[in-house]
């Protein structure tokens, strides 16, 4: 596959060949068949075979480019020796489209990498951020959507295509070596992306789930270091997780299928199967459930139609529901069907137009009045008078901004920044709110960023006495708002008699895709002619031979529960002629009738679901009993089972084996249509539900996801917290034409959001022009552009977590207005030290990383570790500090595992989950050893180690940061970083330690200290 004189493999995308069922028009064609569900069965007068359908539906439009190919060469870099290049996209470039995802128009791009484009090697196309730079689409919506939209699929796929093309490499090597008995499925990219990669798959099964539609089971060759109990106790394979089957034909063609795990099965549990333990296996679902492709492949090579080699490769920690509903929300936008709210301040159609501040539309209405009697402060004077703010009297002139805040500081519990941010919040319909370090940022929350700081606001609302709220989303791990969530609302919401009919309509849809679906893999399973394709062929060829069949399965069309058994028990009749049976054994009919009915997901098991199956078992012995009598010599039921198999046989030879997998990806596409039309019954009865609560509480991810449902609502306030660490595209979604109010509440000046591609990011060269890792917050609080205009914002300055010699530090840098709260002054010294706030100064180098590691970039300094460890002993052995009352800060994984080694023997120790799973995939600790650590129960008294990334929001009473870089280049590496230096000086209440080489030029600052 190897050109002599190239380093570029004859190995390019490979295509499949068009479906072989036939298309039918749709007027042809039986809707409520094609729906999932027909009450009249084979009695319809309309078609019910299984086909492709003809209607005026557009198709999304094929580019065609030029093949790119596989290379031996390392994917350090592009051919373009630039990460980026704004030479447009597709058909606009001047060397025409770089791969068949290359569209000009967002819409029609797949979310995941195709083939072709982890194949090519040319730099995308990437707008820059600014409106004067260049690009294809004027300024406004749609060209801002494509550009976030092209930035974020880009930091999400790029490592899925670094991964996949070297895992591509690793396949074509394999294919010309000899099978090893062990090998190690830990493999890392030239780009120093970490991934797994697992050999010699076998296709197991194929199933059909009610709600994921196909699924398949592949077994592997298990590591020795996975075997047994291992892969069930490791990190590997987790629910929901993306995984990637690449397969290379002979004739040298490659696929990428991407699937996310279902289930995954030890070598233990595979045993009764294999007889040893030498195989394991995971169960998948197709991510994009759509792509029928994907479907129509993996069925082909299943059943040897395609013979394609096939390694597994568990990608880089990659949940792809983080990101997909984020990029079609921003898909569906640039259509402009969707208006983003307060456009011409986002997004404006002129660049340098000044951000517009106008009030809430609905603020100005009526005279609304905001009741605020929720902040009055107990005992306060002015007992009857109440506690409200009218926007309207302030914007017209009518009333003084400082009367209004001089109100509500004397009779709230607000201080005198917090009551002012509030004031021109209520009065701005863009508001953004700057809260420095320990001063109290507590709104009444809509979208956050994570789980784990909406549970932590819902319960103060719940403490509060406010309860009128909907949880959206599943990953809280507080057991307390399970009542809360929406699932759970819903269930106590009486349906209307409409939303009962759509949802068992819904229901039925589904049901009867699945036993379609179920009837046709046990058939591929089976390597048997199954009755779902002896259907489609004697519908065609012989309807009268059908008619044997069919005529025994009739039951009372008045019944819909009769239907919908006799439905799921479709081709007893067709099974029990298969194993010879006679019309005149009845029972051993009914037993053939019982195994098909089996376990039916969607049928109740109650005293109606059993007196049902006695009524068709009744009506099945009537039709037996009628075909009996006028039964002949020459009837299908009086032939030999050897005159059957005959005639098996010859079906068989008549049906082409691909029509028969084709009609089986026709069933999954038909599910997968089906379960979103029930999914959008459920958002209507969702959103009536919503519709009660005073407050809806979601994550940006979740806010994504549920965008149809939340459009439904005519929300007109969002508030949004951590609004500097949100990413401008996961805000934008929350900004439905209907929203007159947005209140963003957050600090610019500390963490940004995260991205996974440097080359995005801010705190590089390059990606200082792209910016993703800016959130909006940031953008137009602190334009970039000196032609454009800050929009105008509120800020707290009364912080309450810091002593106030800890706050100068906060002070001397970015915040000059920071005032202490009286509170502050009553922290207790620290015992045994001079000062609450220290530097302590080295010269000893770090220990540099190995450089051929998947993190060259995680430093660690043994002096450092054995510096920090010498002060918290100290601290301890003083009496007054416990270890849960220190955290030990640092930059970097390397470090902190150091750490974790370091103290583990001493005390027990705290890590944060997010740090927990980092060291785990950058293998700084080992599987076992953390399932069954200290590290998951609770904080009690434990040491906490943490990366200052995974530490903002928290506080601690004694910080010790570790800062670990010291070289003679004088790098200070992520510590360049001001938001990064901010929070990690600012989360200490009663004394901060930094341990670190004091460079020359920061001698002014040590003198402070």
């Amino acid at each position: 596959m190897v050109d002599a004189h190239s380093t570029v493999m004859n190995i390019k995308a490979h295509r499949l060949e068009s479906p072989t069922v036939p298309h039918i028009p749709r007027h042809l064609l039986c809707q409520a068949f094609i729906d999932g569900f027909c009450r009249r069965g084979h009695a319809c007068q309309k078609s019910h075979e299984v086909c492709a359908i003809d209607d005026d539906s557009q198709p999304k439009p094929r580019l065609t480019s030029f093949p790119n190919h596989l290379s031996l060469t390392p994917r350090v870099s592009l051919l373009d020796h630039s990460p980026f290049n704004d030479d447009g996209p597709g058909d606009l470039s001047t060397d025409g489209p770089r791969h068949d995802n290359d569209h000009v128009d967002i819409r029609h791009v797949e979310i995941l990498p195709t083939t072709d484009e982890i194949l090519s090697r040319r730099a995308p196309f990437m707008p820059r951020k600014s409106p004067y730079a260049n690009h294809h689409l004027p300024c406004g919506q749609r060209r801002h959507l494509d550009t976030l939209f092209r930035q974020l699929r880009h930091d999400n796929t790029e490592p899925i295509i670094d991964t996949c093309y070297h895992a591509s490499q690793q396949l074509a090597a394999l294919a010309t070596q000899t099978p090893a008995a062990d090998y190690d499925n830990r493999t890392i990219t030239p780009r120093k992306a970490r991934y797994s990669l697992f050999r010699d798959i076998v296709f197991e099964d194929i199933m059909f789930n009610p709600s994921r539609g196909i699924l398949v089971r592949i077994s592997f060759a298990c590591p020795r270091a996975l075997r047994g109990k291992h892969l069930g106790i490791s990190k590997q394979f987790g629910e929901g997780m993306l995984v990637a089957l690449i397969g290379l034909s002979d004739d040298g063609g490659l696929s990428t299928t991407f699937m996310e795990i279902h289930q995954r099965q030890t070598t233990e549990s595979m045993r009764r199967k294999t007889s040893n333990d030498l195989r394991a296996a995971v169960v998948l679902s197709f991510a994009e459930r759509g792509d029928i492709d994907s479907v129509r492949r993996i069925l082909y090579n299943r059943c040897g139609i395609l013979k394609e080699r096939f390694v597994l490769v568990e990608l880089p920690n990659t949940l792809y529901a983080g990101f997909c509903h984020t990029l079609r929300r921003m898909q569906d936008q640039s259509t402009g069907a969707d208006k983003i709210a307060f456009l011409s301040s986002i997004a404006p159609s002129y660049p340098g137009t000044k951000p517009s501040v106008i009030p809430p539309v609905y603020a100005m209405e009526g005279g609304v009045t905001f009741q605020l009697e929720c902040l009055r402060t107990k005992g306060s004077n002015g007992a009857n008078t109440p506690v409200t703010f009218r926007p309207q009297d302030v914007l017209s002139g009518n009333q003084n901004v400082e009367k209004a805040v001089n109100v509500l500081c004397d009779m709230s519990t607000l201080d005198r920044g917090q009551a002012t941010a509030l004031c021109e919040n209520l009065c701005r319909g863009l508001a953004f709110t700057q809260g420095p370090p320990g001063t109290g940022k507590t709104p009444i929350l809509v979208v956050c960023l994570t789980n784990h700081a909406l549970d932590s606001f819902l319960a103060d609302l719940r403490d509060a006495g406010i309860v009128n709220f909907a949880r959206m989303g599943s990953g809280s791990k507080e057991t307390w708002t399970h009542e809360f969530e929406l699932r759970k609302l819903t269930q106590k919401l009486k349906k209307t008699t409409l939303e009962k009919t759509s949802t068992q309509s819904a229901y039925h849809q589904v049901e009867g895709l699945w036993t379609e679906g179920t009837s046709w893999c046990e058939s591929l399973n089976g390597g048997i002619l199954s009755w779902p394709a002896v259907r489609e062929y004697l519908t065609t060829h012989d309807p009268s031979v059908l008619a044997n069949f069919t005529e025994l399965e009739t039951v009372d069309q008045g019944k819909l529960s009769d239907i919908r058994l006799a439905r799921k028990a479709g081709g007893f009749a067709y099974e029990f002629w298969c194993s010879g049976g006679d019309l005149k054994d009845v029972e051993r009919l009914l037993e053939h009738f019982n195994n098909m009915v089996g376990s039916n997901p969607f049928l109740d098991v109650d005293d109606d679901a059993i007196t049902t199956k006695h009524r068709v078992a009744t009506d099945i012995c009537c039709n037996a009993d009628t075909v009996k009598q006028r039964a002949s010599p020459h009837d299908l039921w009086a032939v030999s089972l050897r005159e059957r198999e005959k005639l098996l046989e010859s079906w068989k030879e008549n049906i082409e084996p691909r029509t028969i997998l084709d009609r089986t990806a026709e069933i999954h596409r038909r599910h997968y249509l089906a379960t979103h039309r029930k999914r959008a019954v459920f958002d209507d009865i969702d959103a009536r539900s919503l519709a009660n609560q005073d407050i809806i509480a979601m994550t940006t991810t979740a806010c994504a996801r549920q965008c149809a449902t939340l459009k439904q609502l005519g929300i007109q306030t969002v508030i949004c917290e951590e609004a500097g660490e949100v990413m401008e595209a996961q805000f934008l979604c929350s900004l439905f034409p209907t929203v007159e109010h947005a209140i963003s509440i957050g600090d610019p000046l500390q963490l940004r959001p995260q991205v996974n591609e440097s080359s995005l990011s801010l705190e590089s060269d390059v990606g200082s022009e792209y910016r993703l890792d800016e959130s909006l917050m940031e953008r137009l609080m602190f334009p970039s552009a000196p032609s454009m205009s800050p929009i105008p914002a509120s800020c707290l300055n009364l912080q309450r977590r810091m002593h106030p010699q800890i706050a100068d530090l906060m002070r001397a840098t970015l915040y000059p207005y920071l005032k202490d709260h009286q509170s502050t002054y009553d922290h207790p010294p620290v015992p045994g030290m001079v000062d609450r706030v220290c530097w302590l100064d080295h010269r000893e180098l770090e220990s540099l990383p190995d450089t051929r590691s998947a993190t060259p970039n995680s430093y660690s300094n043994m002096f450092e570790v054995e510096m920090v460890a010498g002060l918290v002993e100290y601290l301890v052995g003083s009496n007054e500090y416990d270890y849960r009352d220190i955290t030990v800060l640092t930059p970097y994984n390397g470090q902190l595992a150091a750490f974790n080694e370091r103290f583990k023997s001493i005390c027990s120790l705290w890590l944060s989950e997010t740090d927990r799973e980092a060291l785990l995939m950058e293998g700084y600790l080992d599987v076992e050893g953390v399932e069954c650590s200290q590290s998951i129960i609770e904080v009690g008294n434990m040491l906490k180690l943490a990366t200052i990334d995974n530490f903002q929001g928290e506080e601690s009473k004694i910080v010790i940061l570790s800062t670990v870089r010291s070289n003679l280049q004088k790098r200070v590496g992520f510590l360049k970083t001001p938001n990064r230096i901010n929070v990690g000086c600012s989360r200490a209440r009663d004394g901060f330690y930094i341990v670190a080489v004091m460079p020359q030029d920061l001698r002014p600052l040590s003198e402070m200290l």
